[in-house]
Formats: structure tokens, sequence, C-alpha cells
């Protein structure tokens, strides 16, 4: 097979850079849909058999046991992924175990507060924040964590189709691959100004070091070349062509990253805020529901 055959080849092969999916995806959707309706169900007859139905009564007041348990379980996605990684299944499946429950645990709590603070009866003084053991600043932090969790979600849908995009249109891959053949043009590069004039070699540097990458000179740019440079200064020109798209490649999936990493700088620390304040809420509501029986 000839060179050229081999580069069409190469370019005909199909990458493949997503992830395959998971059957526990419709697993996990099919048992919060089941979990969500059962309390549904529940719910609707405690509006139709009680004047006031409210967290402190039942079964409404069981509902936020339900929540705290499923935030519990929504946590451990948490633990399987930067503590307890012994744990069996793959960090794919607990993400859709962490999606799903995290959708409904709000759902739940708006169901064991009456919708209370969401649709009706909305207060934003002290007295409000501090009744029940917080619970009505636990109730919002879980909605904050969920908003968030959704925002992080699609970020995250966001960023894998950027880099999907940019590994097979920069015919190189991810970061790591366009980094390591940035170099290697590095290197080419400077293998070619070997022996060349000193303008050779200042034009060659400065599009090296030149922000956003190389791009076409002008005609003043260009230097003056003597007739044995002119072979190897095409080449360079295709090597810092090649070079400029790889680095502009490369700043996007950077960006992509970043995006990303600045969410969970301010989801993860939200996420153990809120389960301080929803632990302490459903703990001490426990607790007194426990005594007062």
């Amino acid at each position: 097979m000839s060179t050229i055959d081999k580069t069409i080849a190469k370019r005909d092969v199909q990458r493949i850079w997503r992830t395959p999916g998971s059957k526990f995806n419709w697993l996990f959707l099919g048992l919060a849909f089941v979990i969500a309706g059962g309390v549904y169900l529940l719910y609707r007859s405690a509006l139709a058999t009680q004047s006031y139905p409210g967290p402190f009564s039942d079964p409404l007041r069981e509902f936020g046991i339900v929540s705290f348990v499923l935030v519990l379980i929504v946590f451990a996605y948490t633990l399987r992924r930067r503590f307890v990684r012994s744990l069996r299944g793959k960090v794919q499946s607990w993400l859709w175990l962490h999606v799903w429950f995290g959708i409904i645990t709000i759902v739940i709590a708006c169901m064991h507060e009456n919708y209370q603070s969401i649709t009706h009866d909305i207060s934003f003084t002290r007295e409000r924040f501090t009744e029940a053991a917080f619970g009505t600043t636990a109730l919002y932090a879980l909605l904050l964590l969920v908003l968030t969790g959704v925002i992080g979600r699609l970020l995250d849908v966001w960023q894998a189709r950027v880099i999907t995009l940019e590994a097979n249109s920069n015919g190189v891959g991810i970061i790591r691959s366009v980094e390591e053949r940035l170099f290697e043009l590095s290197l080419t590069v400077d293998r070619l100004c070997a022996g060349k004039s000193i303008q050779f070699k200042q034009y060659c540097s400065e599009a090296l070091t030149r922000p956003g990458g190389w791009i076409a000179s002008t005609p003043s740019l260009l230097p003056v070349l003597t007739a044995q440079e002119v072979d190897d200064f095409q080449h360079v020109s295709v090597v810092l062509d090649e070079r400029a798209q790889l680095e502009r490649s490369l700043q996007r999936q950077k960006r992509a990253h970043f995006t990303i990493r600045v969410w969970r700088y301010i989801h993860i620390p939200l996420a153990y805020l809120a389960l301080l304040v929803i632990a302490y809420h459903s703990l001490f509501e426990l607790w007194r529901m426990l005594i007062l029986r």
C-alpha cells in the first residue's frame, strides 16, 4: 500500500469518542418513576382525605424521610467516584442513579411540604428559613443543588459534543494527543530551521510564539529567502499551518474542560453544604417524630 493510500485509509477511519450507553439508565429511570408515582398516589390520597395536609401530618411527613434517603443514595455517587472506588458497578451506572434519583428527590421534597414556599405562602423572612429546624432552608438548598446539577449535566453534554467535534475534525484526537502532536511539529520546525538564514529562523520563531497560532502572513512579513531555502520554507509553512489549526482546536477543548471544571468548583461545595443542612433538618425532625410517638 502506498503512502497516499495509507493516508486516505487513515482519514476514512471512523473514530468513536462517545461513551457507550448503559442499560442502567433505563433501569434507574424506571425505578425513579415507580418511587415518584407511588409517593404521588399517596399525596393525592392525602389531599382528598385531609383538610390541612402538611409536613407534620402523615403521610406527607414520611415523604421527608423518603426524600432524605434518596439524598443519601444520590450522594453515594460522589463516594463511588471519589472515595470508595471499591463499590461495585461502573461510575457511569452510578451517574444515572445520581441524575434520576436527584430529580425525583426535589419532587418528593416539594410534596412533603405540600409545595409551601414553592407555589404559595412564599416568604423570605428569617423566621421562615429557621423554622422547623431549617426546613425551608433545606428545601431551597435541595432545589438549588438539583438546579445546578441539571445545569452541570447540560454542560457535560456540551463539553462532550465540543471535544467530539474537535477530535473528529483535527485528525489527531483529544487534548493529550493534540499536545503530543504539537510538540512533534515544534521539533519539525526546529529541524527545518537548522542552518537557515536569520530571517528564516526569526520568521519561524515568531510564528511559533504568536498568540492564536500561525496565520498566512502578509507579503511584507515574509522573509527574504535564498534559492536553497524555498523548498524548506514551503514545508515549514505547511507544518506551521497544521500547528495553528491544532492550537485553535486545543484552545477550544481546554475551554470546554475549564467550563465544566468551574462548575464542579461550585457544585461540589454546594452539595456538601446542602447535605449538611438537609441532614440536620431530617435527623432533627425524625428524632422529634420518634420522641413524640
